[in-house]
Parts: structure tokens; C-alpha cells; sequence
């Protein structure tokens, strides 16, 4: 497990950054183990006074679990409210693979095994440009990722969207998946 910690109007010490480290080695260590060695967490952290703001990305089987706190604790403490929140949401997510309404037991063992290194690619910053909008785009995904409605459901779930843009394995074509109002999912296929 390879942890990169990258910061922006903040200073971090080496020994802030070794300890952010030794932090989220032991706390993610259980759910690592399974999945190789070669795993990438991203920390970021960012000051807006009185405030720092740590985001942490972590992939898991082939999703991206992301987690942010916005504290007065310092990078240490956020990088401890992240931690639980990535717990939970790994827990959470082994909790729905179990209760899923995926019939055949061999689908279940194969969402579990399957890891891959190379789903996630870095999003690319936007180029600075003199005609900059009233907003800003605060986080950029990469590619959709292939699978099936029930995977797509579940992740939807897990990660509590209201909607999931992702691209149909069963069709090769993009799809987006959205909870409704009454509580149902809807599914639109392009």
C-alpha cells in the first residue's frame, strides 16, 4: 500500500506526513490484504482558515471510496475522521455485497476478487483560463466504469449518490442509474 499525501496552502512536516502514513497503514491493513500491494490512497489536504480540509481516496474492488472532513484538528485529526468514514463505507459496502439481490453466488465471488490496478486514472486539471466562470469544478472523474445495473446499483448505494453515470457491460454502451422520488431506481441507456 503506497500512501501519497499532497497539500495545497498547507506545510506538512515529515513527521505530520509519517504519521498520516503509519495512521492510515494500520486502520486500512484489514481491508488492504485482500487486494495486493500495490494500492494507491491519495490524501489531499487544504487550508481555508480557520478550517483544513482533507479529502482521501482509496480504491476498493474496482470502486473509488472517497471521504472528506473540513476541521479545526489539524491534518492529523482529519485524516482520523476520513479513516472512519472509509471504515463505515467498506463496511457498508460488504454488508449490501452479502444482502444483494444478486442471484448466482460465482457473480458475488467475482465482484469481490476482482482487482484492478489500473481503473483509476488522475483527473486532469482544468487549464486556467481568463474567461473563468462564476464556479468552480471541484472534483473530476475519470472514465465510467463497465458493469452490470445490479454492480452499478450497488455502488450507487454504497457510496449514497443520487445518481451514477457508468458504462453497460451487457450493452458496451453509457447508462446512468438514478433513485426516484418514490423511493425506486430509474435507468436511462443512451
Amino acid at each position: 500500500m503506497t500512501v501519497k499525501i499532497t497539500s495545497k496552502d498547507v506545510r506538512i512536516t515529515p513527521d505530520i506526513e509519517k504519521t498520516a502514513e503509519k495512521k492510515i497503514s494500520q486502520r486500512l491493513k484489514k481491508h488492504t490484504q485482500k487486494q495486493g500491494e500495490n494500492q494507491v490512497i491519495v490524501v489531499k489536504a487544504s487550508e481555508k482558515k480557520p478550517f483544513i480540509r482533507v479529502d482521501v481516496d482509496m480504491p476498493y474492488l474496482n470502486y473509488t471510496i472517497h471521504a472528506e472532513a473540513i476541521t479545526p484538528d489539524g491534518i492529523l485529526g482529519g485524516v482520523d475522521k476520513c479513516m472512519d468514514i472509509l471504515e463505515r463505507q467498506i463496511d457498508k459496502y460488504k454488508t449490501r455485497m452479502h444482502r444483494s439481490k444478486v442471484k448466482t453466488s460465482s457473480l458475488k465471488r467475482d465482484i469481490l476478487d476482482i482487482v484492478t490496478d489500473d481503473m483509476l486514472s488522475a483527473p486532469s486539471a482544468p487549464a486556467p483560463n481568463d474567461d473563468e466562470p462564476d464556479y468552480k469544478i471541484v472534483k473530476a472523474e475519470g472514465r465510467p466504469q463497465p458493469m452490470n445495473i445490479d454492480e452499478a446499483i450497488l455502488q450507487m448505494e454504497v457510496l449514497e449518490y443520487k445518481f451514477l453515470f457508468f458504462l453497460n457491460a451487457e450493452t458496451d454502451t453509457p447508462s446512468v442509474i438514478y433513485r426516484r422520488d418514490d423511493g425506486n431506481i430509474g435507468l436511462i441507456e443512451t
